[in-house]
């Protein structure tokens, strides 16, 4: 089966601190609809917002709340590879499944390969790798891909460049060499044809809004009704504009106004993101949008 993992947002209360009532809303609603992970403090997050007691404290209460229900993978993004490697070293006494590394964007010399395998060297968990270049200008080649794949640590790619000729290279080189690495979908209007073309799944940064409709997306690809996983998928879409804005002006705060009208977070505040995007008229579009999907949202 198809693996759906939400890239969730951070809820908080209007003061800045994690909405703690919010999480568990949104975490309980998640795995109602079937999730199979949860993915926290990544880009949709907003990772780079935070102190690192505030991440601590996220990371803690997100083992606790979802222990034995889903499985949790934390991301450990920083802007230097040993600030990433200080939290894989902080967060390692919590219950969660998988690590998440990015690499940041290239302020230094170190090569990129070498900086993946130093994390999974030092993992003492399975890790994600998060593979972004539109973030931070890395890209990789296949023989780079293939040096990762080959770590017994890496339990799965996040593939967010929305580059159709590097997921198709990927899937054929998997099965070629064997590589038991799960190849996930990172971008929310791609997931259909991905998963049709092969990949193991998806991590979206619409999971916690959108978890339904991404899971009804996977399991109508598992029986092999395409025809309606298209479907899905286009409603998937439409919902992304109505939250995110045609030209994506309410990326982190149109999801969690959203959220919020629909009483499962307490804010739309956003520290990612200027809170004056989320005008009058675009609360209008988010409040139209939940009310014509609200069956496709729940």
């Amino acid at each position: 089966m198809k693996k759906v993992i939400s890239a969730t947002i951070t809820p908080l209360l209007q003061d800045g601190s994690l909405d703690k009532a919010g999480l568990k809303k949104i975490f309980e609603r998640n795995v109602r609809h079937g999730l199979d992970g949860i993915f926290i403090l990544g880009s949709m997050g907003e990772w780079g917002s935070f102190s690192d007691s505030f991440k601590e404290d996220f990371v803690a209460e997100s083992a606790k709340l979802t222990e034995g229900k889903i499985d949790l993978l934390v991301g450990i993004n920083a802007t230097s590879l040993p600030l990433s490697l200080e939290n894989m070293k902080r967060y390692s006494q919590y219950k969660f499944d998988s690590y998440v590394f990015m690499l940041p964007g290239r302020t230094s010399s170190l090569a990129p390969v070498k900086s993946v395998l130093t994390v999974l060297d030092k993992a003492d968990r399975p890790v994600y790798f998060y593979y972004c270049p539109p973030n931070n200008n890395i890209n990789f080649s296949l023989d780079d891909f293939a040096a990762i794949m080959a770590h017994p640590n890496l339990k799965g790619i996040k593939n967010s460049s929305s580059n159709m000729w590097l997921r198709r290279e990927l899937l054929l080189m998997k099965q070629d060499k064997g590589f038991k690495t799960l190849l996930m979908e990172g971008q929310e209007w791609a997931v259909d044809e991905a998963l049709i073309a092969g990949m193991d799944g998806m991590v979206c940064g619409m999971g916690a809004l959108c978890s339904k409709t991404m899971v009804d997306i996977a399991r109508a690809v598992d029986r092999e009704d395409y025809k309606e996983a298209v479907r899905l998928q286009n409603l998937f879409i439409r919902i992304f504009h109505g939250v995110y804005g045609i030209d994506l002006a309410n990326v982190w705060n149109g999801q969690k106004y959203a959220l919020m009208k629909m009483g499962l977070c307490d804010s739309a505040y956003t520290i990612a993101q200027e809170m004056s995007s989320l005008t009058p008229e675009a609360m209008t579009r988010v409040e139209k949008c939940i009310a014509e999907f609200k069956e496709e949202l729940d």
